[in-house]
């Protein structure tokens, strides 16, 4: 491969090992209104952000953590904006004294537990997230150092109905293969939480590929090419590319204007601009090339596990990008 085109992988290598490691795992929590049933936290002093929704006034959602000594339990609790509901945080430790103190009402301890209550307050400002991104309003938060092993619950519970919340849980950022490829969907599940519709999440989305598709069309029949399959692939990887960066940059200024100025966008930005190289790459290759040269397959290999790690065309982009690799000249 050639050093002009080594220099974009070199460069994305760098960036995503400099800013890979602030983001948090997203979730969804389900049936966990019961301690019976209290959704466990895979790994307690990893990084997650899990959302949940209280339908009725006394509901209370638990989570589960496992904890040993030298460990934190590090919660914070958040509401998807300024005039939502604000529900109160309950710790559930195991102690040998086993002191409950007064938590709200449907809250169930444990035998040998004691609580802590820490109550929400409505936020009067919003923190900009960069790796949603979003606008975040922090309502309440614990920290504690851990000398007693055992399990942990964190109970959530609101006085008014629909109320919707996530809570983050951890310190140590940290992602398998298969959570970082899940990313993009999970992020659109957390724009749904935020009260967002589909429609209005994927417009951008959607309106991108469109008008891309029609140009490719236009150009393409002005061009008179009959084009192999893998150049059709390799356009769509990129406007899937394109279009998962445009919800990327509404969703940035949607939080900005909420959250005023915040020196954060500059990494959502890196992973709003890193998707147009990908795909300005693709289109190039596609665009010159009548038959791959080994160095095209190459790229337009790299192009796609590339547009894996940074989460790029929404997990199908990345795979038509490699197919585009992979399939034979004559189809």
């Amino acid at each position: 491969m050639s050093g002009r085109r080594l220099l974009p992988l070199i460069v994305i290598l760098i960036l995503n090992l400099a800013f890979s490691a602030g983001a948090h795992v997203p979730i969804s929590a389900a049936d966990n209104n019961a301690i019976s049933s209290a959704q466990p936290v895979e790994k307690a002093t990893k990084s997650y952000v899990i959302y949940g929704h209280l339908h009725d006034s006394g509901d209370t959602g638990y989570y589960r953590l496992i904890l040993d000594p030298g460990d934190r339990l590090v919660v914070s609790l958040m509401i998807p904006g300024f005039d939502s509901p604000v529900p109160d945080m309950v710790v559930l430790s195991p102690d040998e004294q086993g002191i409950p103190r007064k938590v709200p009402a449907g809250i169930t301890i444990p035998r040998g537990y004691s609580a802590e209550v820490i109550s929400g307050k409505r936020p009067v400002e919003a923190d900009y997230e960069p790796f949603s991104p979003a606008a975040i309003y922090k309502v309440a938060s614990f920290s504690k150092e851990i000398s007693k092993s055992g399990t942990y619950y964190v109970a959530i519970v609101s006085t008014a109905d629909e109320t919707r919340y996530s809570i983050a849980t951890g310190y140590l950022e940290e992602f398998s293969i298969q959570e970082w490829v899940l990313v993009p969907f999970n992020v659109l599940t957390a724009h749904l939480w935020e009260g967002q519709s589909i429609i209005e999440v994927l417009a951008p989305f959607l309106g991108t590929i469109s008008l891309g598709f029609l140009l490719i069309i236009r150009r393409e029949r002005k061009r008179g090419r009959k084009n192999a399959l893998w150049f059709w692939f390799a356009a769509f990887a990129a406007l899937l590319y394109l279009g998962g960066a445009s919800i990327i940059l509404v969703q940035m200024i949607r939080a900005l204007i909420i959250t005023g100025f915040s020196g954060a966008a500059a990494l959502t930005l890196v992973f709003f601009f890193l998707p147009v190289v990908l795909a300005i790459w693709l289109l190039r290759i596609s665009r010159q090339a009548t038959n791959r040269s080994s160095a095209d397959r190459i790229s337009l290999a790299v192009a796609g596990i590339l547009g894996f790690v940074f989460w790029a065309g929404m997990i199908i982009g990345p795979i038509m990008s490699v197919l585009a690799a992979v399939i034979p000249d004559r189809y």
